[in-house]
């Protein structure tokens, strides 16, 4: 009698690489929002923030596109697709690249830090789990064949 081998996916980072992509594209709807001035947030009032959503709120665009796919990549990592695992690493490396600017940026200019300004937790989440979810997605690699 032969048993068919269930796959273990790793839920957790499954699930957070959907709540990030959940927090990208709302981060970025926002962004693409106050910039055509149909929602300005109080966090996106500071003047020296104008400059920074001159172009279709900064980051907006990217903010959704990098949630899609994270979200594309998270809900196929629950199937154990191979598909899911190629975006899951490029998405990852993105949001560690990303991460890391934003990090060593503040740590060389700590001033430059606003503890009001949410969108800055999402970039340090995103580096963690961009980081860590890189790692684990080589490390487990062969379950996607």
């Amino acid at each position: 009698m032969s048993e068919k081998k269930k796959k273990d996916s790793n839920e957790l980072l499954n699930i957070l690489m959907i709540l990030m992509g959940l927090a990208f594209l709302f981060k970025g709807i926002m962004e693409i929002l106050a910039w055509a001035n149909i929602i300005a947030p109080s966090w996106l009032s500071d003047p020296s923030l104008a400059a920074a959503l001159t172009f279709f709120g900064s980051q907006g665009l990217i903010s959704i596109v990098l949630g899609f796919w994270c979200l594309v990549a998270g809900i196929g990592m629950f199937r154990e697709e191979e598909y899911a695992m190629g975006i899951g690493l490029v998405v990852l490396s993105i949001m560690a690249v990303q991460g890391v600017t934003s990090i060593i940026g503040w740590a060389s200019h700590p001033a430059t830090f606003d503890l009001t300004y949410w969108p800055n937790y999402i970039l340090i989440v995103a580096f963690i789990v961009g980081v860590l979810g890189f790692f684990w997605l080589l490390f487990t690699y062969k379950r996607y064949d």
